[in-house]
């Protein structure tokens, strides 16, 4: 509206000068006229001034509006992963706790057999791991399991049957010292022999042929060092690995391994 009228008001004026100037009005009152469409011609430039600064905020406030939006969406996808990320990570921790549990009833359960030296309970690789010596088991280049070798895995089967939905590897281990003899051609086949041997007495034992695996890994998963006595002596073992079950393991998204 105040744009309007100062035009008007321009329009009139001039109109008034030039006319006023042709009929002969005053000089006093035609100075006073000039002033006033100065004025109002500088109101006017003033206005559209107002008026393309005002266009210019309102772009730059759609704008801002439009980006705003964006980072609200782009918010939103982050808080929905967040909080993927947070239930991943109480899912991990229950599992872990699970875990651990699993775990701490092993040692209690067998607290008097790894006091007593025959065994020893740990962690290798992200697995629990039951570990005997094959001093306690066999005889040097030997299958058959000796009377106190029976005797404490017959200790360990009564534990094991316990565990419920886990499988078991018997792993059997030797040093790097080589086997040549007419029924062992290499360690590979003296570990595993060892490791089917174990497999077989924990069946007749009662665990669950179901959840036995053996395997032999002859002298390539050392925890010594071969070039001493103590390592080799550490290194001739067998292992009885309990096995992550299908929910321990990591999730990988739709189409992995196409």
């Amino acid at each position: 509206m105040r744009r309007t009228i100062s035009t008007f008001s321009l329009l009139a004026l001039a109109t008034a000068l030039v006319f006023g100037a042709a009929c002969g009005i005053p000089e006093e009152q035609h100075n006073a006229l000039k002033k006033d469409l100065a004025r109002i011609r500088a109101e006017l430039a003033k206005t559209k001034g107002d008026l393309s600064k005002s266009q210019g905020d309102n772009k730059r406030l759609e704008e801002e509006k439009a980006a705003l939006g964006g980072q609200k969406d782009a918010l939103a996808k982050r808080l929905g992963a967040t909080r993927k990320e947070i239930e991943q990570l109480r899912r991990a921790r229950a599992l872990e706790a699970k875990r651990l549990a699993t775990f701490r009833k092993l040692l209690s359960r067998l607290r008097k057999m790894i006091d007593s030296g025959k065994l020893e309970v740990t962690t290798r690789k992200g697995r629990m791991i039951v570990k005997l010596k094959d001093k306690i088991l066999f005889d040097p280049g030997k299958t058959k399991l000796k009377k106190d070798g029976s005797a404490a895995l017959k200790e360990l089967a009564a534990v094991l049957k316990e565990i419920d939905k886990r499988d078991f590897l018997v792993a059997g281990h030797t040093d790097n010292v080589p086997i040549r003899t007419r029924r062992f051609r290499s360690n590979w086949e003296l570990s595993a022999a060892r490791a089917v041997q174990v497999v077989k007495f924990l069946q007749r034992q009662g665990v669950d042929p179901k959840h036995l695996a053996a395997a032999g890994y002859s002298e390539y998963d050392p925890v010594g060092d071969n070039s001493t006595k103590d390592g080799k002596r550490s290194n001739r073992r067998i292992e009885i690995v309990l096995m992550p079950n299908i929910e321990e393991l990591p999730r990988f998204g739709k189409g992995f391994g196409k």
